[in-house]
């Protein structure tokens, strides 16, 4: 890198047409109250009578002694306040005072700028005159700003002339020149006669404003390009004498808009270097030659601005949210400060907007922190070239960080009942202006229920949300309660200004459902077990349409394939200990064995476990209701002599059952029986049997295991293959029995010992599976 002196002509276009690297002016403010001070790359805490209440408490509620407009930024400042610019749609320009946070809107501009006095200009690009006049505003005061502005009409400076900043009291234009350059021109605002001069001052170069570095000490930095030689270089003009400085760069080298200090001239650059660009920083202390580079993983389009002998950069947000919004959250780039010297850095913000250069080299930023909110913050240089002092000087009254605060409403454990109608939860947050995310996730299964509120909710602190109580998982068409277990509730909170960070708040809670004979899924409905004709297990999900009423299919799910191998299955309710129901199979060599439900609905079956022997002595077993009264589920199963034997269920997986007990003989009639749980309104569970001939018998539990004399239900029912207690599948409380032969039919319990059972209604519950056993 050579240095060197010289004058340079514009090159390039219309700053303002769809110039590649928009500008972002470095202008002017300055400070008061409410010192911070950077140390150890945090801010240290504000005086207690000026600081908020606790981290991220910068409440909407608090009053700040200056105020800074939400959804805008700093375009702007001097001495005696600064000028901001909402976001989106037709820009309002504002000037607030500091002595005491009062505030004027400046009419009819569309572009407005101040340079480190209290002057501001604006241009209204839509009037007649199309940019052409200028309005110069006196601010220092209220006193002064009601004095009518001073219009400078640039056509009477000569043709071509367009506006592009202020630096102190020079007006900084471009204009086209007959050859199709552009040159640089100043004009000072002092009363005397306007007379526009050219700054850049020699025959060869074109130049351009490249964004660059206004200051109140009115340097300016330009980008320019020396045609002949096909060179690139800044230039940094003294607009009051006319000095210029040239810092030449080689082709290799792709510099962006740089900065300027009373100190240091400093650009980002990335150089070519064993065939790879590696990015970096070029700076220069002004009045000595040589440059220094300091290495930099920030990306080239990162804005840089000086302050003294210091380097602030950081990821600026976009007015959308949409940065660092998107970064995950403990990722974004903070506002950093490094050491020209030293390389020393430290972070003084969580992010930023805006940043323009304010009057004794400090450095006014939109930006915010946890612990002190989001506001103006004014970053000075030190005299002993020291770490910058950062201080708040005017707050939005926003938290930076969105954060749940009291009056949030979230249950810890939720049972099968509270679920019926639907749950309401609620979250205050510490802030608004937020786009907001609620994500309702079953924990063991990983499915999700997710809700959007876009910002500018009506209340986007308080967030509302009604559960209906459904299951996460949701196929199409179909839909069943919540399953029991853990879930988890995450809220993304997203400032739509783009300075706060993107924060995730989540908790947890418990879903508690009774254990029920044939419930595996957890979600309080019944479900029905089939054997494909393939081997293939499957689980059904039922769902009442309506309390009391019929029952349609919620979900399937296959379990998986093998179980051909079986010529026995049974639900057998929860006979393992655990909440979820468990079956039984007996293989064809008579060994029983035990597979633990787990209200997994994705693995409804873990493992199987032998149980014993010898089970081929029986025609049939059925298991899953309470017949002792004891709140354990047992087991019934009739011998090929026709008698009837208990075996109580301890709630052991290793030892499910103890010793057999004899119950009963002269079952040998029958060639189905079912236990269908507390069928009937009596004391415990109940049989079902059915004889040869079709007829259907009732048999009530005394709780004691034993049984009362059978009532006949009725006749018919030697059409159908299986009979399965599957216990409440409508919904209204009672006991049920499905009957399956090729399809389902519900017969829904009465709770009437003298007629127990409905019509049956059929339906469709296994979505067509062609099945051989059903339980």
């Amino acid at each position: 890198m050579r240095t060197g002196t010289g004058s340079f002509a514009i090159h390039g276009k219309n700053p303002y047409v769809n110039h590649p690297y928009p500008r972002g002016r470095r202008l002017a403010a300055v400070a008061v109250t409410l010192v911070l001070a950077a140390t150890g790359g945090a801010l240290t805490a504000l005086p207690a009578t000026a600081a908020p209440a606790g981290p991220g408490a910068a409440q909407e509620d608090q009053q700040a002694p200056v105020p800074f407009p939400r959804n805008a930024d700093v375009v702007g400042a001097g001495p005696s306040g600064f000028l901001s610019q909402t976001r989106g749609g037709t820009p309002e320009f504002r000037w607030t005072w500091y002595a005491d946070g009062s505030s004027i809107v400046l009419p009819g501009a569309t572009t407005a700028a101040a340079g480190g006095t209290d002057l501001v200009v604006t241009v209204d690009r839509t009037a007649p005159v199309a940019g052409r006049v200028l309005k110069v505003y006196d601010l220092s005061t209220p006193a002064t700003a009601a004095v009518a502005p001073q219009e400078v009409d640039l056509e009477a400076l000569g043709d071509g002339f367009f506006f592009e900043g202020l630096a102190g009291k020079t007006l900084l234009l471009g204009r086209y020149e007959a050859s199709g350059a552009a040159r640089q021109y100043a004009v000072t605002l002092d009363g005397g006669p306007l007379k526009a001069r050219w700054l850049t001052g020699s025959v060869g170069f074109d130049c351009y404003d490249g964004g660059g570095g206004w200051t109140d000490t009115a340097s300016a930095l330009y980008e320019c390009r020396y045609d002949d030689a096909g060179l690139d270089a800044k230039v940094l003009v003294d607009p009051a004498s006319g000095t210029t400085h040239t810092y030449l760069q080689f082709d290799d080298q792709w510099a962006r808009d740089g900065a300027v200090s009373a100190t240091h001239v400093a650009w980002r650059e990335a150089r070519m270097s064993e065939g790879r660009a590696v990015h970096g920083i070029v700076a220069h202390q002004r009045g000595k030659n040589g440059e220094l580079w300091i290495p930099s993983d920030d990306p080239l389009d990162d804005p840089m601005y000086l302050v003294g002998s210091w380097t602030a950069s950081g990821q600026k947000a976009h007015i959308d949210g949409s940065a660092p919004g998107d970064a995950p959250a403990g990722t974004v780039r903070p506002f950093t400060l490094q050491s020209i010297e030293t390389r020393e850095k430290t972070a003084v913000l969580t992010a930023f907007s805006s940043a323009v250069a304010g009057p004794g080299g400090s450095l006014l930023v939109r930006g915010g922190t946890p612990e002190h909110g989001e506001g103006l913050y004014r970053i000075s240089p030190r005299a002993d070239g020291g770490r910058p002092t950062v201080e708040l000087v005017a707050s939005t009254g926003q938290a930076t960080l969105p954060t749940l605060t009291s009056g949030s409403t979230v249950p810890k454990t939720l049972s099968g009942d509270q679920l019926a109608g639907g749950v309401d939860f609620s979250w205050n947050l510490s802030r608004g202006d937020v786009a907001v995310r609620v994500a309702l996730k079953h924990v063991r299964s990983g499915q999700s229920l997710v809700q959007e509120w876009p910002a500018g909710a009506a209340d986007p602190r308080r967030i509302d949300w009604h559960w209906d109580g459904k299951d996460p998982e949701r196929p199409a068409g179909m839909s069943s309660p919540a399953r029991a277990g853990e879930y988890e509730w995450e809220i993304t909170a997203t400032p739509d200004d783009g300075i706060g960070v993107r924060q995730k708040l989540s908790g947890r809670f418990t879903v508690t459902r009774p254990p029920a004979p044939h419930d595996f899924d957890g979600d309080g409905t019944a479900d029905l077990l089939v054997r494909e004709v393939n081997g293939d297990l499957w689980e059904f999900g039922t769902r009442p349409v309506a309390p009391g009423g019929s029952v349609e299919l919620a979900s399937g799910t296959r379990v998986g394939g093998g179980w051909q191998s079986y010529d026995r299955l049974e639900a057998a309710g929860n006979i393992a200990g655990t909440t979820a129901p468990d079956v039984l199979a007996r293989d064809g060599s008579g060994v029983l064995w035990l597979y633990q439900g787990t209200g997994d609905r994705d693995k409804p079956l873990s493992g199987r476990t032998r149980i014993g022997g010898g089970w081929q002595t029986y025609d049939r077993i059925a298991a899953g209701g309470d017949v002792t009264g004891d709140g354990r589920a047992d087991a019934v199963a009739t011998d090929k002599a026709g008698v009837l034997w208990l075996y109580p269920g301890t709630g052991n997986a290793t030892t499910p059952f103890s010793a057999r007990k004899r119950v009963g003989s002269g079952w040998g009639v029958y060639n189905e029986i079912a236990a269908v749980g507390n069928l009937a309104g009596g004391p415990a569970g109940d049989l079902l049997a059915r004889d040869r001939t079709g007829v259907l018998w009732l048999y009530l539990g005394k709780g004691d295991g034993t049984f009362a004399a059978r009532t006949r239900i009725g006749a018919g029912w030697g059409g159908f293959k299986d009979l399965v207690g599957v216990g409440d599948a409508n919904g209204d409380g009672r006991a049920d029995l499905i009957a399956s032969s090729g399809g389902t039919t519900l017969y829904a319990g009465t709770g009437d010992w003298k007629a127990p059972l409905k019509g049956g209604v059929k339906t469709d519950l296994t979505s067509g599976v062609p099945y051989n056993t059903a339980f």
